[in-house]
């Protein structure tokens, strides 16, 4: 009965968030770009996004004068939307409908890599997939000199070979690499807690989630209850709201010795060091999670990306899962830190988060 009801509080808390954001619709992921057409069964290809007007890239390296600077970002993402509500303008496409990308024109120095293939001349063409099966994350990158800032147009248009549909009327997206706003700085040093632990009682109730959602809304204070606020920037997001829930369902200081032998065996060469992820051969993010490398490429370790090292994270910092992107990749990342892992499949369940939350909690030894 607890279970249930706790997810069902779960559910409430993120629509409830998701209607104060003014999100039209669910999206995996940081952000995507959801393919919808203009009528039930017909009309034109459209497109639906969720994030900010501008795709924001970061720098990924210089030549050592500085005389041309590559900036990148892998989202947002086209994807097939991930629920069935849709509004008057937004309707399913059929099971089977093969949509692709073609290039009307692009800004100086900026191109969008999908599947491996760049678009670089009008005309060009790339395959999104079809439905219901599109998931695709493009590198947007911009390639200028270094002293270079501005907002790069990236103009195109979904078509498709089906009879049933037309193609859509040209869509621009703003890619910028003007420096992101940085990070707020914590005003103060949480007291190490339970997640929505509000009473110190070592667990989570349903009533204390209400609570933690009713912060979140600013419908109360969050001098109700600080033991959401787990990052200490005096706010209540849906990540934190996550981990009152698993601290509800799991128990809350039930922490336990966890070995990187068992991490290995159990998520890392299972789920993360295959051939699409992070064995010697792809390494994305340049990060290898195999049996031999993990450890070095893991503790006290900056990120690859430039948003989580803004942000002051490490791949793990032992002992601080506020810190420790390996963890934020697994729960549910920022805005702007990339999509939630493993990518284009299932999240972990519970139980395996917790047992990474537990082995950086006890050192990452």
């Amino acid at each position: 009965m607890r279970l249930r009801s706790c997810f069902a509080i779960f559910s409430l808390s993120l629509t409830l968030l998701s209607v104060s954001a003014g999100a039209a619709h669910a999206c995996v992921g940081a952000q995507c770009l959801q393919i919808w057409s203009t009528a039930p069964g017909g009309g034109a290809l459209t497109l639906e996004w969720d994030f900010e007007v501008k795709v924001q890239t970061f720098e990924s390296f210089c030549t050592p004068d500085r005389a041309t600077c590559l900036y990148s970002t892998i989202d947002p993402g086209f994807q097939a939307p991930v629920d069935d509500v849709a509004g008057d303008s937004f309707y399913r496409l059929g099971d089977a409908t093969s949509v692709r990308v073609e290039l009307i024109a692009t800004a100086p120095g900026l191109t969008v890599a999908i599947n491996g293939q760049r678009l670089e001349d009008a005309g060009d063409t790339v395959n999104l997939g079809t439905m219901p099966d599109v998931h695709v994350h493009p590198s947007w990158q911009i390639l200028v000199p270094g002293d270079q800032r501005g907002d790069f147009d990236f103009s195109f248009r979904l078509i498709t070979d089906s009879p049933a549909y037309q193609d859509s009327d040209v869509i621009t997206v703003v890619v910028t690499n003007h420096q992101p706003a940085p990070e707020p700085t914590p005003t103060r040093t949480p007291e190490p807690s339970c997640a929505g632990d509000c009473n110190r009682d070592e667990q989570v109730t349903v009533d204390e989630i209400l609570t933690g959602v009713s912060i979140a809304l600013g419908s109360i204070s969050l001098a109700e209850c600080e033991a959401f606020d787990g990052n200490g920037d005096e706010q209540v997001s849906v990540d934190e709201l996550i981990g009152a829930i698993d601290a509800s369902l799991i128990g809350c200081f039930a922490v336990r010795p966890v070995t990187l032998a068992e991490i290995q065996e159990t998520i890392f060469t299972p789920s993360c060091a295959i051939e699409t992820c992070h064995n010697s051969d792809s390494a994305t993010g340049n990060l290898i999670l195999t049996a031999e490398l993990a450890r070095e490429q893991l503790i006290s370790v900056l990120p690859d990306a430039a948003p989580a090292r803004a942000a002051g994270l490490l791949r793990v910092a032992p002992g601080n899962l506020e810190r420790s992107f390996l963890y934020s990749k697994l729960i549910g990342p920022r805005p702007g830190h990339g999509s939630r892992m493993p990518l284009n499949a299932p999240p972990l369940p519970a139980a395996q988060i917790k047992q990474v939350g537990d082995w950086i909690l006890t050192g990452a030894e």
